[in-house]
């Protein structure tokens, strides 16, 4: 059943400049990536670099912009223009000089890459400490994979799909001693790479669209995503998390506090595991039974934001009382509701901490109903001079700033640790320390040296998660054959990644790579631009506000509501909000990348069937196999995109003769050309009435297109 979702509106990048082209992947300087030729930096030496004002941006085709510059990342240029919207378009999408411009300012930017000696000898630091844990352990290290398997993995897991036919023939023609580390280095510039790890962090962050009572979280998805696009460190975006202020359709960032603004001792439980690894979740009813943390510690944690409200119920009901007047229900009760009731959730900071102990506190160290003072948790290895500990004491309505600089301060005890480890299991299949909510004794790692190094190399790389991960997959480790998944993680040695199933978003995203190539990646959604027009201070919440609010949007074509559908109460078409382009239909499914689409996806699709997260609690994705999944590859709508008409097919079907279309399919899928015993399979078989189609639907439903190699 075709299930689709509504789309409140997406932001003009200047028509059609918005095309999200992937970077050449040359290498231009010494030590960065895409860096400008002498003759560009010459062109540009006239124009402000080092701090960048107003510019006028001029695409193309001519059009133009006046915007400050903000980043260039990923092939991505990101601007602000004077409303202080951020806009992000196509290096290559603009002139010359622009280009070159965008260049210099990049040059001029304090947090250059690695250069690719910095990142070799890191990469072989790690390795020495993986093999000599596997020497220890009497356990040989995995021989190297060929380029065919480097090249299908290094693709998954930078930019979370297989290559194209197209780029898996250039990878493989490439006879150049250094084309592994370019192609590493190229795709994670790519456009592919944000939207990759937007999945990752969506899973991790319980991203959803959906928040309840109307309201929606497309705003705080979309500043995700421009983070990533813009490479901005992973202790600054959980800062700006932690300290936001304003409402949800006002400020971005102000999502992930608001995500569990009705439940914030659920919230401070979820992100103490997801940021720091610390295993409290029990604490909030009790002393934990396996752990040292106790319902105080707990308690006096949640008591940096025992000054924070999130959700403010007498603006709900004010909303829910104008609702019943005769005027809004003139205009349309249900997209009025949904428009307005997210002004309820506004992040705001109170003159006084107000968390009390529960009533049914049992504990000595206080007293039921009494007060909470707060105060950080302490690991059992944190020395008292920890420079972390050391805050600045400050107002009730300053705690959330103050936890913000213990949390991503650099020798906060667990922080950097924690999401060095979860990169590791990202890159490697399993981490280092596993579970990684649980990293209260980092000697219970399976190799603690290992833990501590990613540590260093995270501060080191200044929280800057794509340096981090490059470090990685330029490791001999990275690129060795893969192991079975041990029955004990904590015995686990690194002789190789670990043997995994593609990702739900993997898998689909690889199957629209058959189906329409790389065009998907150049696809973005953004849905909360429009959101912001209906805020409403708190005091205007009246029929006059709501009816000149009303007005407006309608003049603007703009549908106020949420909802889902390809149509919903007479608003736009999904394809309507997608820059770049817009994503077709197939069998009544969208052809777009998984991070552009509706976050989760509706149960029935192809992403939920094979183990998308409900977003509900986090990194709860799974890779467990199921009938409905087998059912969804040898039966339905996604075998038919593959199948019939889709790109991989039309290549297969252009080649000369018979075996050149089993090569093409096989590269197509598997990332390879057929050895000659199943090139003489596939021949006999095609001789005997089988159809290229039916080759393609064997080799979708193969146990080597599924899993990563």
């Amino acid at each position: 059943m075709k299930r689709t979702f509504f789309l409140i509106c997406t932001l003009s990048l200047f028509g059609s400049i918005a095309l999200m082209a992937a970077p050449d992947g040359k290498k231009k300087g010494k030590d960065r990536l895409n860096a400008p030729s002498k003759e560009e930096v010459s062109q540009a030496a006239s124009k402000p670099s080092a701090s960048p004002s107003w510019h006028t941006w001029t695409a193309s085709g001519g059009e133009k912009l006046e915007a400050k510059f903000k980043a260039l990342e990923n092939g991505i240029v990101t601007v602000e223009k004077k409303d202080q919207k951020l806009v992000r378009f196509a290096l290559t999408r603009l002139s010359a000089d622009d280009q070159a411009f965008s260049q210099a300012c990049k040059m001029a930017q304090p947090n250059a890459p690695f250069s690719q000696t910095v990142i070799n000898s890191a990469a072989a630091r790690l390795d020495e400490s993986i093999d000599f844990a596997l020497k220890t352990s009497d356990t040989p290290p995995n021989l190297t994979i060929p380029d065919t398997l480097f090249m299908r993995r290094i693709y998954l897991d930078t930019i979370g799909r297989i290559p194209t036919e197209e780029e898996a023939q250039a990878f493989l023609n490439n006879s150049s001693p250094q084309k592994r580390s370019n192609l590493i280095n190229a795709l994670l510039n790519s456009p592919g790479y944000t939207m990759h790890m937007y999945n990752w962090l969506a899973d991790m962050l319980r991203v959803k669209d959906d928040y309840g009572k109307g309201a929606r979280a497309y705003l705080y998805e979309d500043w995700l995503k421009d983070q990533i696009a813009m490479n901005v460190p992973w202790n600054a975006v959980v800062r700006d998390m932690l300290t936001a202020d304003g409402k949800l359709y006002e400020n971005g960032a102000a999502g992930f506090l608001l995500r569990d603004a009705q439940m914030p001792l659920d919230g401070m439980s979820n992100m103490l595991t997801t940021f720091l690894g610390a295993n409290v979740s029990c604490a909030q009813c009790h002393d934990h039974p396996f752990a040292d943390w106790s319902q105080h510690d707990f308690y006096s944690m949640a008591a940096y934001f025992g000054a924070t409200d999130g959700f403010h119920e007498d603006v709900f009901r004010k909303t829910r009382r104008l609702l019943k007047s005769e005027e809004i229900a003139s205009m349309g009760k249900n997209m009025v509701f949904q428009s307005l009731s997210a002004n309820a959730l506004n992040l705001v900071d109170l003159p006084k901490n107000q968390l009390k102990f529960p009533e049914d506190y049992k504990y000595k160290d206080a007293k039921p109903g009494e007060l909470t003072v707060p105060s950080l948790i302490r690991w059992p290895d944190t020395k008292e001079s920890n420079p972390a500990y050391d805050l600045t004491n400050q107002s009730s309505a300053q705690l959330r700033n103050q936890f913000a600089d213990w949390m991503v301060h650099p020798e906060n005890p667990r922080f950097a640790t924690a999401i060095a480890n979860r990169l590791w299991k990202k890159v490697f299949g399993i981490a280092v320390q596993e579970p990684v909510s649980d990293i209260d004794d980092p000697k219970l790692a399976s190799n603690p040296e290992l833990l501590d190094q990613i540590t260093t190399y995270m501060k080191q790389s200044k929280f800057d998660l794509r340096e981090f991960q490059r470090i990685l997959f330029h490791t001999a480790a990275y690129q060795r054959q893969a192991s079975q998944m041990p029955e004990n993680p904590k015995e686990y040695r690194f002789p190789g990644p670990v043997v995994r199933r593609m990702s739900a978003e993997q898998a689909w995203d690889s199957i629209v790579t058959l189906v329409s190539g790389d065009s998907a990646d150049q696809l973005l959604l953004r849905r909360g631009d429009d959101l912001q027009k209906t805020v409403i201070a708190d005091d205007k919440i009246n029929v006059e506000s709501v009816k000149k609010l009303v007005e407006e949007m309608q003049e603007s074509g703009t549908f106020m509501g949420g909802g889902g559908g390809k149509k919903a109460g007479g608003g736009r078409m999904i394809t309507s909000f997608y820059e770049g382009g817009k994503p077709e239909y197939r069998f009544g499914l969208l052809l777009a990348r998984a991070s552009e689409i509706q976050q989760p996806a509706p149960e029935n699709h192809f992403l939920r069937l094979f183990g998308q997260s409900d977003r509900l609690v986090s990194d709860t994705n799974t890779s467990d196999g199921s009938v409905p999944q087998m059912l969804q590859l040898m039966n339905g709508p996604v075998q038919d995109m593959v199948t019939l008409n889709s790109l991989a097919m039309r290549s297969a079907k252009q080649q000369s003769d018979a075996t050149a279309q089993i090569t093409s399919l096989y590269l197509s899928f598997l990332c390879r050309k057929p050895t000659t015993d199943e090139t003489t399979k596939a021949l006999a078989a095609l001789k005997d009435g089988l159809r290229p189609e039916d080759l393609a639907w064997v080799l979708l439903n193969t146990r080597e297109f599924l899993f990563l190699p």
